[in-house]
């Protein structure tokens, strides 16, 4: 990951692989996403919505 004051926006080549990533985590099945987060292999960023 990159904190984004640092580049102003991500290459086309960046983009592929976060789709390609996000196509791996949109075939994942809930008890598998479960099994993750209690491993610490990933890990949920929850965040306030102020609308």
């Amino acid at each position: 990951m990159y904190a984004k004051q640092n580049i102003a926006n991500i290459n086309s080549s960046e983009l592929s692989g976060f789709r390609e990533l996000a196509k791996h985590y949109a075939s994942l099945g809930d008890m598998k996403i479960a099994a993750l987060i209690q491993s610490k292999e990933l890990v949920e960023v929850c965040h306030d919505s102020k609308e």
